[in-house]
């Protein structure tokens, strides 16, 4: 006779509870969700249509707007009335430049609205996009350090103007989760064909994830420079971006120390939180 060695013990967890949690004893408190996803762009400032259109955003936006002689600011764009795009129209290039989320970053539910308004209301003829990679966690056949690491570049259309040695392409399977990949997403479907190029830097930072909340502009943002790319890979980046538009721009960028140096004329206008003059 076979005797079960478990037949007097007490029946497991699972046996005996229920699965609705309010047959349980002390069921976890569900808090209920506050996030507010609704998204209001609206753009302020006379701005020109059909133009070519360069849009940088975050970090490298910061650090590239800061050294670039962008001018006086005709424009911005806010969410949920927040400014989070700086529109300049600078006299070196035919193109309008949008610096994005230099002051404050958009949480993932306002990305593609935000890509969609300034698409929508600057109806550009072609554009180029400016933006990081992470290089810790790039997936590479061929793993490279910060210091070393290419310029990258993705295109919505087949022959991008970029050569070997100057950027190297943002191959499978990285994926870009910035505002970036909002617009990409947009141009790459858009009737008629509207040309599209990402330019990226390298960073040595894993980004960090979306807020859940438009936040509050902060302008020290553009003081605090979390990575200092060389010059050098700054002006060819800059070269790659406005090459992108079908332009060649004979203006150099400058490192931030020469810039405060020069004197920068007053400004005379104001859009939105406070006009700027980068």
């Amino acid at each position: 006779m076979d005797v079960d060695p478990l037949s007097d013990t007490v029946p497991p967890r699972y046996a005996v509870e229920s699965d609705e949690e309010e047959d349980e004893i002390n069921p976890l408190p569900s808090k209920p969700s506050s996030q507010d996803t609704s998204v209001n762009v609206k753009i302020a400032g006379d701005l020109p249509t059909g133009s070519t259109v360069a849009v940088a955003t975050g970090d490298v936006a910061a650090f590239w707007a800061k050294g670039a002689s962008l001018g006086e600011q005709i424009g911005a764009v806010f969410v949920n009335d927040v400014q989070i795009g700086l529109v300049f129209k600078p006299k070196w290039t035919q193109a309008i430049v949008v610096v994005s989320e230099a002051l404050s970053r958009l949480p993932l539910f306002s990305m593609h609205p935000y890509a969609k308004s300034i698409l929508d209301s600057l109806k550009p003829s072609r554009v180029s996009l400016f933006d990081t990679y992470p290089v810790p966690i790039y997936a590479t056949d061929q793993p490279t350090p910060f210091q070393d690491a290419p310029i990258r570049y993705l295109s919505t259309f087949d022959a991008p103007n970029v050569s070997v040695e100057d950027a190297q392409p943002f191959a499978p399977p990285n994926l870009i989760q910035s505002t970036s990949a909002s617009f990409l997403g947009i141009l790459s479907i858009a009737q008629p064909p509207i040309e599209a190029t990402l330019i990226l830097l390298p960073s040595p930072h894993t980004p960090h994830p979306p807020p859940k909340e438009v936040s509050p502009s902060n302008i020290s943002h553009l003081a605090q420079d979390d990575v200092e790319w060389p010059t050098q890979q700054v002006n060819l980046a800059q070269t790659l971006l406005f090459q992108g538009l079908g332009e060649t721009v004979d203006q150099a960028w400058k490192p931030v120390e020469t810039v405060q140096k020069e004197k920068t004329p007053k400004r005379t206008t104001e859009i939105g939180e406070g006009g700027m003059y980068i």
